[in-house]
């Protein structure tokens, strides 16, 4: 199948608002990327709509971190457009797409060792209550957002005794964990995952899976993710890449059946959960 902008065809993977009104739409056209004479992403059209989990796989090398990188605003497209909620974001800095509501998570950690768990919660909650503008004042943060800031840690299971510890100090998975309250707390409408179970234990690994899907019932989540178990538990819908391009979108049972899929991406790894 071609799923390029010269046949007009545009994937839309769909699901229902948990409250009335129009739901949110991340909409990629004719979208493409080259560096330096290669190309990464070439011709994507897909249109996401609607609260839930979304999956982007694909084998090494697809394009999956770029085309993440497109939708995210933290690379900016050769070809094509992205627009979020009608409002075209392409050329717009990571941080004014931040304010639309679109945020962003990392495959390597992205918090700040050095402070507690409760100042990279305040961060983003002071950033997203202010101009932007704001010198930081933690001790002012820390009192004004306090409630927001345990209400946080309960929610992505980090015990009250961390608050005033560094993050450094906290293991893997509670880093993993702790990205995510932070990714939360400047209350995204729309949140993209980058491998958000890398490196994770099986115990981490379910915790994580249980807060997404927590998560996903209020906003819409894309995420990259290589363990095929946890696309099939979250994902409604699934996007695969192939070489920069859209391969075929569907739920994970219809996907991993697609003899395209099989032949390009998963192989002889069908059974083994991994990509």
């Amino acid at each position: 199948m071609n799923y390029s902008a010269s046949t007009a065809q545009t994937h839309s993977t769909r699901a229902t608002t948990k409250h009335g009104g129009a739901p949110l739409t991340l909409e990629a056209r004719g979208l493409g990327k080259t560096f330096n004479g290669f190309v990464a992403v070439s011709d994507v059209n897909l249109h996401f709509s609607g609260n839930g989990v979304f999956g982007i796989i694909g084998p090494n090398g697809a394009g999956k971190t770029t085309l993440f990188g497109l939708l995210s605003g933290f690379i900016k497209p050769s070809t094509g457009a992205v627009s979020c909620n009608g409002e075209e974001i392409s050329r717009l800095e990571p941080e004014a797409v931040a304010r639309l509501g679109l945020i962003r998570s990392f495959q390597i950690t992205s918090i700040f060792g050095h402070l507690t768990v409760a100042e990279n919660l305040a961060m983003p909650m002071q950033r997203r209550d202010s101009s932007g503008n704001q010198f930081w004042r933690v001790n002012r943060a820390l009192d004004t957002y306090r409630d927001e800031i345990d209400e946080t840690m309960q929610r992505v299971g980090i015990a009250s005794s961390w608050r005033d510890q560094p993050a450094a100090d906290l293991s893997y998975g509670l880093k993993r964990s702790l990205e995510l309250g932070v990714s939360l707390a400047a209350r995204p409408r729309i949140l993209l995952l980058d491998e958000p179970t890398a490196g994770m234990s099986t115990q981490d690994i379910g915790h994580i899976i249980d807060l997404i899907r927590d998560v996903a019932a209020e906003r819409m989540v894309i995420m990259v993710e290589h363990n095929l178990r946890v696309v099939s538990d979250l994902a409604r819908e699934i996007v695969v890449l192939q070489q920069g391009r859209v391969l075929t979108v569907g739920p994970y049972a219809e996907v991993r059946q697609n003899p395209q899929v099989i032949e390009a991406y998963l192989g002889g790894q069908r059974e083994h959960g991994h990509a």
